[in-house]
């Protein structure tokens, strides 16, 4: 018999822990270096971006206006970020 799953996306979910992870530790490994800080917070805006593309495309939901959100929330992130290191 073959075991249902509960949430079949849980393999999508497990990737955007990993690059958002990913990017925390390398934003905290970086931390004496802030040119490369930023690069690593623009690497997993990006990351999260493609992320979230991918995964509505795989889902069969994806439209412009998800595509826009989700440059729009790594874009704002990112900002944030950036201006709470004091870039």
């Amino acid at each position: 018999m073959k075991k249902k799953r509960r949430m079949p996306e849980f393999d999508h979910y497990i990737a955007l822990a990993s690059i958002l992870g990913a990017g925390l530790s390398l934003f905290l490994y970086y931390r004496y270096s802030r040119e490369t800080q930023a690069y690593v917070i623009f690497t997993t805006a990006i990351g999260y971006t493609v992320w979230g593309v991918l995964h509505h495309k795989l889902i069969h939901y994806l439209t412009i206006e998800i595509i826009f959100e989700y440059v729009l929330v790594a874009a704002l992130g990112s900002l944030v970020v950036l201006s709470l290191v004091g870039y």
